[in-house]
């Protein structure tokens, strides 16, 4: 008898956790705190991920960290006015990293350099 049922591919599944923490990311933006539980997610896979999921997990990861780095910095200048003016550069690099790690996840595309601080 031939068995049909497929096995479930663990890469797939890592490659389903890295879209959920992009969708936590841009849901992030309207309800706050959901981008700790998308790092959460992104640091419990990264040590296990192959390594196209895995830079998704690193990059998502440092995407939390810069943006809180970034946060913090454009927060502070906001007390000297220019950071006003940054809030709206914060929100567009973020977003941009987020929908270029959503696109590359969803059409099985490893990010080329996760350690970057920029999106491209």
């Amino acid at each position: 008898m031939i068995d049909l049922e497929k096995e479930p591919d663990p890469a797939d599944s890592l490659r389903q956790k890295a879209k959920l923490v992009y969708i936590l990311y841009l849901l992030n933006s309207v309800i706050p705190f959901l981008g700790i539980v998308g790092v959460v997610i992104s640091y419990s896979a990264v040590k296990t991920a192959p390594p196209g999921p895995r830079s998704h997990f690193i990059y998502q990861i440092r995407t939390f960290w810069i943006s809180i780095l970034y946060t913090v910095i454009v927060v502070l200048l906001c007390f000297v006015l220019i950071g006003f003016l940054l809030i709206p550069l914060l929100y567009i690099w973020y977003l941009a990293r987020v929908i270029v790690g959503l696109i590359r996840a969803t059409e099985n595309r490893p990010i080329d350099n996760p350690q970057s601080w920029v999106t491209w």
